[in-house]
């Protein structure tokens, strides 16, 4: 299972999407920043960066996710460590790229094109071209086959 199929199955249950609530800027932030080993370092200042929000928001998310048992937050010296929970932290664990991503990295006809829509500002057609490219593929398999 991917990142997005285990996040379309977190945020359609009600009491899971109810827990992140408020908080889902600093959870999807956490959630695909981190690695394997289900840990996130960092302070607000990088939050505060990362995320456009005040200190103050930051906090108040924060502490709204560890009381619904979303994250575990471990405060250091100037930073803190941000453990997700279960079932949350199955999005940190699990095969981490879709049929997509893995495209994007290992096809050189889709990095070519990926290359000409970054040099022409027209990214928002990526999702449509890889798409097609994975039609494209099953299509010559199928053709091969016969």
């Amino acid at each position: 299972m991917t990142r997005w199929n285990l996040l379309h199955d977190i945020t359609m249950a009600k009491d899971t999407r109810e827990a992140i609530g408020k908080a889902w800027p600093l959870f999807l932030f956490l959630a695909f920043n981190m690695k394997k080993i289900n840990k996130f370092i960092t302070n607000y200042a990088e939050l505060k960066e990362k995320l456009n929000v005040s200190p103050n928001t930051l906090k108040d998310w924060r502490d709204h996710l560890v009381q619904n048992k979303v994250v575990q937050v471990f405060k250091g010296n100037g930073s803190m460590s941000f453990v997700l929970l279960s079932p949350y932290d199955s999005l940190v664990t699990c095969e981490q790229d879709d049929w997509a991503a893995v495209r994007i990295k290992t096809d050189p006809k889709v990095k070519r094109v990926l290359d000409k829509l970054s040099s022409h500002d027209n990214m928002s057609l990526l999702p449509v071209i890889v798409e097609l490219s994975a039609k494209v593929t099953k299509l010559e398999k199928k053709a091969e086959s016969l």
